[in-house]
């Protein structure tokens, strides 16, 4: 409601104050290739008996360099800021992919992106990862690495 010229304050709607945009939190530092000599899993987070932990490393692509790592959850791929693993490509969707856990094992699951998944070279809705398999999101290509294998 607008109040009318010459209105008393009171007759005025109050102002909302939206706060200022900030640029997303900085990305944690990157984790080492290996473990040093004489270190355990369990020295990196890891319970003893637990299963291993699997690394994506971006051997290719507008994110190339980059090393993320995974557990007992899900990681989320794309470019939208509220994904786990932030890829800085438009070939990437905004929420690509999603990496988890079943059992022992890692699968990967194309969450409907445009462009597709690629499983050593393969499209997939869903796979299995095995230790070495080389996925293709956007124009990145990852290779996917089960540490303590």
């Amino acid at each position: 409601m607008i109040a009318p010229p010459g209105g008393s304050p009171a007759d005025r709607e109050a102002t909302t104050l939206m706060p200022a945009w900030q640029p997303p939190p900085a990305a944690p530092p990157p984790v080492a290739e290996t473990m040093p000599a004489g270190r355990s899993a369990s020295a990196f987070g890891t319970a003893p008996g637990a299963t291993a932990l699997a690394e994506l490393t971006i051997e290719s692509g507008p994110d190339a360099g980059h090393t993320h790592r995974a557990g007992d959850h899900a990681v989320r791929l794309g470019r939208s800021p509220d994904n786990d693993v932030i890829l800085r490509d438009p070939a990437t969707s905004g929420h690509h992919a999603r990496m988890e856990r079943r059992g022992d094992q890692f699968w990967i699951v194309d969450l409907g992106s445009t462009n597709g998944t690629l499983v050593n070279g393969e499209p997939i809705q869903e796979k299995q990862l095995n230790d070495g398999d080389r996925l293709t999101i956007g124009q990145n290509a990852v290779h996917f690495a089960i540490l303590g294998a």
